[in-house]
């Protein structure tokens, strides 16, 4: 059976309670994770940890900036665009996950997590596998 040991996975996440429990639960399977709250180096953090096998980019950050933002300008750099980015936000998934496919996220979470399930979902996403999650 895969798992996630091993692996590397970004989280770039503004609020510090859910940053803890992602990189908690992922680091529960054995990932090293790369933690940023969010800033203005955002894409030179990643660049720098490069390589990683996955994103999981929050939806709603501080500042005027989204996740969207954060995904077009991952996207835009040579280290990053081919990395999986999966979307969690606490945002209403009905409108938010077409949103996040047109982007072209390999996935969505709707927040809160899941903690049995989150580590399933992100394997899944890492695995080439689209991964749209209702949480209410």
């Amino acid at each position: 059976m895969e798992t996630l040991a091993g692996k590397r996975i970004a989280v770039v996440e503004d609020n510090v309670i859910n940053l803890a429990v992602f990189a908690t639960t992922l680091r529960q399977q054995g990932v090293t994770v790369i933690q940023d709250p969010w800033s203005t180096d955002t894409i030179e953090l990643l660049a720098r940890n490069a390589p990683i096998d996955l994103i999981v980019l929050d939806i709603m950050l501080r500042h005027g900036v989204s996740g969207y933002d954060i995904f077009d300008e991952i996207k835009k750099h040579p280290k990053l665009e081919h990395i999986p980015v999966v979307a969690v936000s606490s945002l209403d998934p009905e409108s938010e996950i077409p949103k996040a496919k047109a982007k072209g996220f390999s996935g969505f979470i709707s927040k809160p997590i899941s903690h049995a399930e989150f580590s399933q979902h992100i394997l899944a996403a890492m695995n080439g596998e689209k991964v749209w999650v209702f949480s209410r």
